[in-house]
């Protein structure tokens, strides 16, 4: 891999040395002189966009070297790697956005290496590789192909080699194939979430190694801290009317006079947005409310520490904390929940019906589904208007849910913008739009 990185870096310095001044040419020279960058080999030696000072002189003469030493990345300082002001002679350019795609690529090898501990059956080829390829460079693999019983095997090639293109790659599919034009079946429904962290310490509980018992014992678990004694010893505020607020349920009947006294928030921004979007989507509206997994587990409730010791509550201590012992929810689906060698899917969460968008209703229609797919693949307009008719038939019939209201939406352009129009669905569409002269 190494060798993958300094042949490419060398062509590219040698493609574009006719565009080098005095200064580019001698860190050039230098960058060459040092030798490629060595893939980290341990987590605090990763690479995090940051280049020595020759090579940032090397691929984007004094501009780059003048942000060296900021905590952002180097590559949008180089030569043609940035806006319009980063363009210089095309062979500048040529150097400077090579070397831009050489530091993503020593972002993505180092990724795959501390972070993707599996994804379905890759890792096993991360780590060993091919006869060909070293484990880190690799770009397809075999587990991430549509299998021949799959909807989509034909478009993307069938049983040779699989490449997404036309409508796949067009926008998000119903049943997210195509995330990867190469990994067609990467990220869709159906394939599990990759473990981001080593299985020692995703399973600290387990011990699997003496540095995590060492560092977690008998002190940390899905349920150590109790999670509702946390939050009822981080977040239970006194209360001003104990009996106004009711432990957040208010006076009976949703009277007016019902308050509870908390910290109001100075202010609320994008951030805010960002998590409870994660929350209600992630943590919830990707699952089957109600129908996870057969049994329930505890949610807390149960024990605190005392002089550093996990102690179980009493009946006055559950009293004091205001928390339920008795609260339990049901398991969401884990395919996979220790280090099994492979992780092989197991077709658990294969459901394909109301996968992809925002099902929150987990409402199902095949008749519905047909109606709304066949319409998307007709180029006929009025055939495709008489099958939304009908899907819309079946749609009030059975009510999932109901429309409230719907958004005008207004878009300013200037004066000698033509051709432009507004698309019902939110896109921005900008085919045939040109400026009037």
């Amino acid at each position: 891999m190494l060798r993958l990185i300094h042949v490419l870096g060398f062509a590219c310095l040698t493609l574009a040395i006719t565009g080098c001044t005095q200064t580019d040419l001698q860190g050039c020279i230098d960058d060459l002189a040092d030798g490629p960058l060595p893939i980290a080999a341990t987590r605090d030696q990763r690479f995090q966009g940051k280049v020595r000072e020759n090579t940032a002189r090397c691929r984007g003469g004094t501009v780059a070297l003048k942000y060296v030493n900021v905590p952002w990345v180097d590559w949008a300082n180089y030569y043609g790697a940035g806006d319009q002001k980063s363009l210089d002679l095309r062979t500048k350019n040529v150097r400077g956005v090579g070397g831009a795609l050489l530091d993503l690529e020593y972002g993505r090898v180092e990724l795959i290496k501390f972070n993707l501990f599996d994804n379905a059956g890759t890792y096993e080829q991360y780590v060993k590789g091919t006869a060909a390829i070293e484990g880190p460079a690799m770009k397809t693999w075999r587990e991430m192909r549509l299998p021949p019983g799959h909807a989509n095997f034909a478009d993307v090639g069938g049983a040779g080699e699989q490449l997404c293109t036309g409508a796949l790659i067009r926008g998000r599919t119903r049943t997210g194939v195509c995330n990867d034009t190469r990994n067609p079946l990467m990220g869709s429904a159906g394939t599990l979430f990759a473990n981001n962290v080593e299985f020692d310490s995703t399973f600290s509980d387990a011990g699997l190694n003496q540095i995590a018992r060492n560092r977690h014992g008998d002190r940390l678990s899905l349920l150590k801290p109790d999670p509702q004694v946390i939050s009822r010893r981080l977040f239970t505020r006194s209360q001003s009317d104990p009996a106004a607020c009711a432990d957040g349920f208010g006076k009976p009947g949703l009277a007016r006079d019902s308050n509870c006294d908390y910290k109001k928030a100075p202010f609320f921004n994008v951030l805010a947005a960002f998590w409870i979007q994660f929350m209600t989507h992630d943590w919830f509206a990707h699952l089957e409310e109600g129908h996870n997994a057969p049994e329930y587990m505890k949610v807390g409730c149960t024990s605190q520490l005392v002089k550093g010791i996990e102690t179980p509550l009493t009946p006055q201590d559950i009293a004091r904390l205001g928390c339920r012992p008795d609260d339990a929810v049901d398991r969401t689906f884990v395919a996979a929940s220790g280090d099994n060698g492979n992780n092989v899917a197991t077709g658990t969460f294969a459901h394909a019906d109301g996968t992809g968008g925002n099902n929150i209703a987990r409402w199902c229609n095949r008749d519905y589904d047909k109606l709304v797919t066949d319409a998307k693949l007709t180029a006929d307009q009025s055939a495709r208007e008489r099958l939304y008719r009908q899907a819309q038939v079946i749609f009030h019939a059975e009510a999932p849910w109901v429309p409230l209201a719907h958004s005008v939406v207004f878009m300013a352009t200037r004066a000698n913008v033509v051709g432009f129009k507004m698309d019902p669905l939110g896109r921005h569409a900008f085919e045939g739009v040109d400026l009037k002269e």
